[in-house]
């Protein structure tokens, strides 16, 4: 699986990319679009002030980059990634203020690569936790979107303080793609965030034919 699966990205890499990169605008727009029309006094109070105040506080207080919550979950979505493109894990190191590593059996791939970059792993695991919920078909605690906003706060400013121009990672899946694909990525991956702490899932489907309605009028301009 493995030598399958970093086939089919080596062959899918820079398609993927130019379609990203393509989509970046369009993807910026179905945010504000979304932002703008949907958000509610209720996911304001309960999702986007806890992520301001959090994504303020990991800004400003020294070292929290550097915390052993960041690196952890730096190197966990490496590990996360690197299981779904079929790599056996070898070993994973944290060091606190230090920095930490992930090493894996195999050739490896681009995703592995980037996917700290551009995935919310301790955000998505709660939105994952919302399903719970749905299959008893209970209304989820006003303090689950807080919750969620912590993190999608935490893991903005986290996934910012870790990209600079010395990233191994960024040199292994290239510059140039890192350049083109991350942009976009985020945004997408944060118009995901974004509607689902406003609406739930009913968000993102809102949010995803947004995004659908502006790649279309981008692609006839």
């Amino acid at each position: 699986m493995q030598s399958i699966m970093n086939t089919v990205l080596r062959l899918l890499k820079w398609p993927i990319g130019l379609a990203i990169l393509m989509i970046t605008a369009p993807a910026f727009q179905a945010d504000l679009t979304f932002l703008k029309t949907y958000v509610t006094s209720f996911s304001l109070v309960w999702f986007f002030l806890p992520m301001v105040i959090t994504a303020l506080f990991w800004f400003i207080v020294p070292g929290l980059s550097g915390s052993f919550l960041a690196i952890f979950e730096h190197e966990a979505t490496h590990l996360l990634f690197a299981l779904l493109t079929g790599h056996k894990p070898h070993a994973i190191d944290i060091q606190q203020d230090v920095g930490g590593s992930f090493s894996f059996y195999g050739e490896g791939n681009w995703l592995i690569a980037l996917s700290p970059y551009f995935f919310p792993t301790f955000s998505a695991l709660v939105m994952g936790a919302s399903l719970f919920y749905l299959y008893l078909q209970t209304p989820l605690p006003n303090v689950y979107w807080a919750v969620l906003g912590v993190l999608t706060g935490y893991h903005i400013v986290a996934g910012l303080m870790q990209i600079h121009p010395k990233q191994t990672d960024f040199k292994s899946a290239g510059y140039l793609f890192s350049l083109i694909f991350l942009p976009g990525a985020n945004l997408l991956i944060l118009g995901i965030l974004f509607a689902f702490g406003t609406a739930g899932w009913n968000g993102v489907r809102i949010f995803i034919n947004l995004l659908m309605t502006q790649i279309t009028l981008f692609l006839t301009i």
